[in-house]
């Protein structure tokens, strides 16, 4: 029987957890914002992942959104594709976790990197 390899664990920069909730009011028309002074990773990811077709006006709308908000919360200019992709798996990877062991795992290890 194979053994399975085991994790690398490398340290890499803190991905924060999002806040619990945010209002309506919080999906705002993304052509509003100010760009030279982009919202906080949790707040874009929040929006971007509380976008509905309802409020856009039909499917490029939507799409032309979703590339907006995507771009605001995962940054592309700044952020390598590694990191683009380490977020997402942390994100994943929190979000499948029962909720015991998600806080548990945000207290003794909150800078660990899962990928790579």
């Amino acid at each position: 029987m194979a053994e399975e390899p085991e994790a690398v664990l490398i340290s890499a920069p803190q991905v924060q957890a999002p806040p619990e909730h945010l209002d309506a009011d919080s999906v705002e028309d993304v052509e509003t914002m100010p760009r030279r002074n982009p919202p906080n990773a949790a707040a874009s990811r929040q929006r971007f992942r509380r976008f509905r077709y309802e409020d856009a006006a039909g499917p490029r709308d939507v799409l032309r959104h979703l590339q907006e908000l995507a771009g605001q919360w995962l940054r592309p200019d700044i952020h390598t594709k590694e990191q683009i992709v380490e977020m997402l798996v942390q994100e994943q990877f929190q979000a499948v976790l029962p909720e015991e062991l998600r806080a548990r795992a945000q207290r003794c290890q909150p800078g660990v990197r899962i990928t790579g």
